[in-house]
């Protein structure tokens, strides 16, 4: 197994309280790890945990400068909790990252409890026995796979991963759970159609808007579809296990912002008779599966901590405190000022994913869409295009342009268009929100301040 960096080997716990000098260093407990063995670098982590240690698991991939400066992150970070909340460092288990769509992956410190939480309701959704197994299609990097492979241990489960990098037939005999992102479900229902075996009964599936007619493509496969909106911060916040809409979870409160949608106090998610129905604007969250609160900030330069202990998530939705339902639309600063107006990246993109061709198969299987600067318009609308499999790349652009026609206004209509082989994604499979070189001049490829989900 791979350390990052050797000045971040962990040093033995009892060596720094030995000489009385000064207090141990609560970023001794490190224990960095990547290799191209998946699956064993998943297995160590899992037993540094059990050992005491808190398993840092990097990206094989990474520059050693970069997998050092991870390492670094994560060392400074719970140094600066110890400071605080010496207490609470000690109870850190886990050093997860974000998925980093848009930029480096931010540390997130977990304790063990903030996890068992969330294994207790997922263990509900999944009916996974000891002994059955759980494929993880994320890369061990996603706090989503070192989630699964705790969520196991917790379970008495076996993990598996994909033998490749994205997911092949040979994965989907075998295991009884898939743990993974939308675009990742869409791949397995693909081979499924295509005569994949399967052992397959449950989808555990999360990231992002879960495209349409995939649970009912799943169901036809005898697949039971659990799509949960969270975070790397977050874990479980809503689930939609019946196509009905997200409902948060009992141990989570709600508010849109200023706090006037808070679920509480008569109680989790109950119904407050002065509320006001349905309102749209920044999520903020509490509940018992939230990481270490730390000093890291949103792209607006806002905290994303408040100091009443409430998680500002960064994403835009819409809280119906009666009905009970959450309806989330994607990151606060996504968003496109274009000609006066704005568009929102997530809804165009959802309103493109949801394509079908004639036959009822999706037109695409990956859409980006961004703000490209205009001198004009301020920004004009891109859609970078990843067609799905069997579909002519032209006649797949032609028929977006037609959904985007039908189903968009004329604002969020976008205005250039890029077709791509494959859109570059994250260790998570969440699609990474940087234009391809065919779209820009060098000098504006990156697309600024237009995140996806952590």
């Amino acid at each position: 197994m791979t350390l990052a960096h050797p000045a971040s080997r962990p040093m033995p716990a009892t060596s720094p309280a030995t000489t009385g000098a000064t207090p141990p260093d609560p970023a001794a407990r490190l224990v960095p790890l990547r290799d191209a063995d998946h699956a064993a670098v998943l297995a160590e982590a899992v037993r540094v945990r059990a050992s005491g240690g808190i398993p840092v698991v990097g990206d094989e991939r990474w520059p050693a400068a970069l997998m050092a400066a991870q390492v670094e992150h994560a060392a400074a970070t719970l140094r600066d909790l110890a400071a605080r909340d010496p207490r609470a460092a000690a109870e850190i288990a886990w050093a997860a990252f974000t998925s980093g769509s848009t930029s480096r992956p931010r540390v997130v410190l977990r304790t063990e409890a903030s996890w068992r939480a969330g294994h207790r309701v997922a263990a509900d959704w999944l009916g996974l026995s000891p002994g059955e197994e759980l494929l993880v299609a994320v890369h061990p990097v996603s706090s989503m796979a070192v989630h699964a492979a705790s969520l196991c241990g917790a379970l008495g489960a076996r993990l598996r991963v994909t033998a490749r990098a994205r997911l092949s037939a040979a994965d989907l005999a075998g295991p009884a759970v898939l743990d993974a992102t939308p675009s990742q479900l869409v791949d397995a229902l693909d081979l499924l159609d295509d005569g994949a075996p399967s052992t397959l009964r449950v989808a555990l599936i999360g990231g992002d808007r879960l495209p349409a007619g995939a649970r009912d493509r799943a169901a036809a496969h005898g697949i039971r579809v659990a799509h949960f909106y969270g975070s790397a911060e977050a874990s479980f916040v809503a689930v939609d296990l019946d196509g009905a809409g997200l409902r948060p979870l009992p141990d989570v409160r709600l508010r849109i912002a200023d706090g006037a949608d808070d679920a509480g106090p008569a109680g989790p998610n109950t119904p407050d008779p002065n509320t006001p129905r349905a309102r749209t604007g920044l999520l903020e969250l509490r509940s018992d599966q939230l990481a270490a609160p730390d000093d890291s900030r949103l792209s607006s330069g806002a905290p994303r901590w408040r100091e009443d202990g409430w998680l500002t998530t960064g994403d835009r939705a819409t809280w119906d405190p009666d009905a009970g339902v959450l309806e989330v639309h994607g990151r606060a600063d996504d968003v496109i000022l274009t000609a006066g107006a704005t568009a929102a990246a997530a809804d165009v993109e959802a309103e493109l994913a949801a394509a079908r061709d004639g036959s009822g198969r999706p037109v695409a299987s990956g859409v980006l869409v961004v703000g490209v600067p205009d001198r004009r318009l301020g920004e004009r609308v891109c859609a970078v295009v990843e067609p799905a499999r069997g579909q002519d790349p032209e006649a797949a652009l032609q028929m977006l342009k037609t959904a985007a026609r039908a189903g968009l206004s004329p604002a969020a209509r976008p205005r250039r268009w890029v077709l791509v082989d494959r859109l570059e994604r994250t260790g998570s499979g969440k699609i990474r929100r940087v234009l391809p070189d065919a779209a820009l001049p060098a000098a504006t490829r990156h697309a600024a301040g237009r995140q996806g989900h952590a």
